[in-house]
């Protein structure tokens, strides 16, 4: 299984969808807020492909759209959220309690706008960055997620 990993679009999904053309064998995509219409919006270009999201600080009128979720794919756990009540511009003992506290296998956040993949003892913390506003050096990212095998391999990606 394949997942491509993005956040923090703020109503800009051109490089998104150039990512999900070259990735063309993506299984999963998972949206971590700020705007989680984007991600409607990539929904609905790519109908073959499921889209995963949460709503993130700056979305608004977000009817049901949940700002967290537990997901399970290939028999491994996935929690999403945006980070802002995780206090993640700050440091990621929030992040670190949630994921042991829901047995996460990978923890996914964004809102910082820069990248960045952690390898704790039995679980990892991704933030993707941000496809479309980058606020790190590296300039605008997202990740690739590969599940095979019953392994998870994560990496950040650039565009």
């Amino acid at each position: 299984m394949k997942i491509l990993v993005i956040s923090d679009t703020h109503g800009e999904t051109d490089k998104a969808e150039e990512v999900v053309r070259k990735h063309n064998d993506i299984d999963l995509i998972i949206h971590l807020g700020d705007y989680f219409r984007d991600a409607q919006k990539i929904a609905s270009e790519f109908p073959h492909i499921p889209v995963e999201y949460i709503y993130g600080n700056s979305d608004f009128m977000i009817g049901d759209v949940p700002s967290e979720k537990l997901l399970e794919y290939e028999g491994k756990r996935i929690f999403i959220t945006h980070g802002h009540r995780y206090s993640v511009k700050w440091d990621y003992e929030k992040l670190h309690r949630k994921a042991i506290e829901t047995e996460a296998d990978i923890l996914m956040f964004g809102h910082t706008h820069i990248s960045e993949l952690i390898r704790a003892e039995n679980y990892l913390i991704l933030n993707p960055g941000s496809i479309s506003d980058s606020r790190g050096e590296t300039g605008e990212s997202y990740a690739i997620v590969e599940i095979k095998e019953g392994i998870m391999e994560a990496k950040i990606m650039h565009v």
